[in-house]
């Protein structure tokens, strides 16, 4: 590093959502093409990283994180080493990730982080990966990386890390309703397979007309019968209790409620913010840990 390199650098990433998301039946390799509304929303991680004489990871949470691996094989240790492997030796790091993004809840809390410490560890040891660098890097670590590191909104198609960015003219409010339980993603896709059976399942071409003005507006009335996920049936025979989640969100006053992603946080769509807040109130009475958020057009970015 050279003198003027902080000695510390904190980033920040946001979770998403998947405001429609449809899955095709596996390729010949095992994964599933998709089609997918990507959406960043105002929930954020921040991993914040120095160097050290040996890798250490450090997780604080105002929920349970004792899933999460402290070793090698979490993402921001391997965003260490892929950096190490195609930029240059760098030291070990010291990393310490504050949570706020559901772990193991369908939100890239994850890919979050590691696209996060891709962003840190570069600036702190003072590496300059150009895009096309930190495409590959994201892309290696996972399909969520590449969304989650320019965030705001985009249409995924491959395995999701095929992204076309979409603007929006105004931002959408949401309801997050997050547990301990957790699921695991191959899971929920190996159930929705099993689910299937045989039938073999094709990608839509794109998004309707409707869907596409919708979430470019901002107009939550007219995306509410839109909302789109194909695991959540797999997500719901996994965890039936979701039944209970989707209904109650419902009754709180959502305009639509939905798994996101694999489950199994819910999102609940609302048409502002004070309805999201309301909705959020009236699940938190109920014993649920419920959060309003707005969707956001930032991504992975340092913090002052």
């Amino acid at each position: 590093m050279s003198p003027d390199t902080p000695e510390t650098i904190s980033v920040r990433a946001p979770g998403k959502v998947n405001l429609a998301l449809y899955v095709g039946s596996p390729d010949i390799t095992g994964f599933h093409p998709l089609l997918t509304a990507f959406q960043a929303v105002d929930l954020w991680d921040a991993v914040t990283v120095s160097s050290a004489e040996a890798m250490s990871i450090d997780i604080s949470a105002a929920f349970d994180v004792s899933t999460i691996p402290l070793d090698s094989s979490n993402l921001v240790w391997r965003a260490h080493d892929l950096l190490r492997e195609h930029i240059g030796e760098i030291p070990s790091a010291a990393i310490t990730i504050d949570k706020t993004i559901p772990v193991s809840g369908g939100m890239a809390g994850g890919s979050a982080d590691a696209a996060a410490a891709v962003i840190a560890l570069a600036q702190l040891f003072g590496l300059s990966p150009d895009s096309a660098h930190l495409r590959d890097l994201a892309r290696a670590l996972g399909s969520d990386v590449p969304f989650t590191l320019v965030g705001g909104s985009a249409v995924g198609r491959g395995r999701g890390d095929v992204l076309e960015p979409f603007r929006n003219n105004s931002p959408l409010s949401l309801v997050i309703v997050s547990s301990d339980a957790t699921l695991s993603t191959p899971e929920v896709y190996r159930r929705l397979d099993d689910l299937r059976g045989e039938d073999k399942v094709s990608l839509p071409d794109s998004f309707s007309p409707e869907f596409m003005a919708a979430w470019r507006d901002g107009d939550a009335h007219a995306l509410a019968p839109h909302l789109h996920n194909d695991l959540q049936a797999a997500a719901l025979s996994m965890m039936p209790a979701l039944h209970s989640v989707l209904e109650d969100t419902m009754t709180a006053g959502a305009l639509a409620s939905m798994v996101s992603g694999s489950g199994p946080t819910v999102i609940g769509l609302a048409s502002d913010p004070e309805h999201a807040s309301d909705i959020a109130q009236r699940l938190v009475e109920q014993g649920y840990r419920a959060m309003a958020v707005e969707t956001t057009p930032l991504g992975t970015h340092p913090l002052p």
